[in-house]
């Protein structure tokens, strides 16, 4: 794998996870697979994985259990938290770019987005990235928005050779368990025929993924950016067959 490896988890769509999903994947591949790993935070003015971190520091200097989970993480991993670096849209490159000059190369850079394809900025990031990952859900404007971005990215960038892209992937997200497989079936078919890759990955529609460190409760996190995802809660959440199957993918 050349070093580093630059994602970007984007859709034009906003509240389909977008953040939780760059959140999930950079504490898992950081924490418990051992890739090192960096987030560029431009998803501008709300730089919300970026505040993340703010308010997860400032908990564990005011929570004595949240400061031993984090330890205990350290201990058993010898790794501290991955950087997010905040950066404005127009120097999100520039930022990335200064961070790679000056530190250890990571094996993964991501880019937390805006939900907009209508800035020049955001295209640019997109221009130069290998891996583009869309979370989408079975709703009817995601759908519809998640698919014309999907088929900007391909028609604009990839199929033209107009950016470093590889491949963009839609992680169908959300996903409430009442819903038909045969639904889905239909969407990835028409996907398909659209020349969008869906991965098999389907992450469900879970108050887990809400779980976040506080310092008023001593509960099992889930999503952090201090510590990877409680394993008593990993199960049926995706998380891990995503990584793998993320790993797969930018591994070509």
């Amino acid at each position: 794998m050349n070093k580093p490896i630059l994602v970007a988890v984007s859709s034009q769509k906003g509240g389909v996870g977008k953040s939780t999903l760059t959140v999930l994947l950079a504490s898992y591949l950081h924490f418990v697979k051992g890739y090192e790993v960096a987030v560029v935070d431009c998803d501008s003015p709300q730089h919300s994985l970026y505040l993340e971190r703010e308010r997860e520091i400032k908990d564990c200097e005011e929570s004595e259990f949240l400061r031993k989970q984090v330890f205990d993480v350290f201990q058993k991993t010898q790794k501290r938290a991955y950087p997010i670096l905040m950066s404005s849209l127009n120097d999100a490159l520039a930022t990335a770019q200064e961070y790679l000059d000056g530190n250890s190369i990571p094996d993964f850079l991501f880019f937390d987005l805006p939900g907009t394809i209508n800035n020049f900025d955001v295209v640019d990031i997109l221009r130069n990235v290998h891996y583009v990952f869309c979370p989408m859900t079975a709703d009817r404007y995601a759908l519809e928005s998640g698919i014309s971005f999907c088929n900007y990215v391909n028609n604009a960038l990839i199929t033209p050779g107009n950016s470093a892209i590889r491949q963009l992937s839609v992680v169908w997200n959300m996903v409430d368990p009442r819903e038909r497989t045969e639904l889905y079936r239909i969407y990835d078919e028409f996907m398909a025929e659209l020349n969008i890759n869906v991965m098999e990955t389907r992450l469900p529609n879970s108050v887990r993924f809400r779980r976040e460190g506080s310092r008023e409760l001593k509960r099992a996190i889930f999503r952090s950016t201090l510590i990877p995802p409680d394993k008593t809660q990993l199960r049926g959440s995706g998380v891990e067959e995503l990584v793998d199957e993320f790993l797969k993918i930018t591994a070509m």
